[in-house]
């Protein structure tokens, strides 16, 4: 038998795609940083926020894997989430397929923080059983 409990498992799983999700879109940032511009311009949004929202990707991430803080986390997920409502919103208003993969990293992100609530919850309760024994 596993020593990981079946939720711990798919919040190791969920914060995994997730994570998947922004390092890939970090790398195409990076690593196609012309691809990027041209995108970004395509969809109406400021050229300058390119490199910020690199930045804050990988830094959401590294919050999301590394950081103890429930704060932290939250910042990131609320990033991540206000990064993915704005991608579907370009992509609906310029009627692109693009914004299939936008719902799909929507729906990684929900069964990520779904999960992260759930593990929240575990972890509270076995504080709580620690404090009254």
């Amino acid at each position: 038998m596993s020593s990981v409990s079946t939720p711990n498992r798919l919040h190791r799983i969920a914060i995994g795609l997730l994570s998947l999700v922004f390092i890939v879109s970090f790398l195409l940032s990076v690593l196609d940083a012309k691809g990027t511009y041209e995108e970004f311009a395509r969809l109406g949004f400021p050229l300058w926020v390119v490199w910020p929202l690199t930045a804050a990707k990988a830094l959401g991430v590294l919050a999301i894997i590394f950081s103890r803080s429930r704060s932290l986390r939250d910042f990131a997920y609320a990033g991540f989430l206000y990064d993915l409502l704005l991608a579907i919103g370009a992509h609906v208003v310029h009627g692109d397929t693009w914004i299939v993969v936008a719902l799909i990293s929507l729906a990684i992100w929900v069964f990520a923080y779904v999960t992260e609530l759930g593990y929240r919850r575990r972890v509270d309760a076995v504080r709580d059983r620690t404090r009254t024994t």
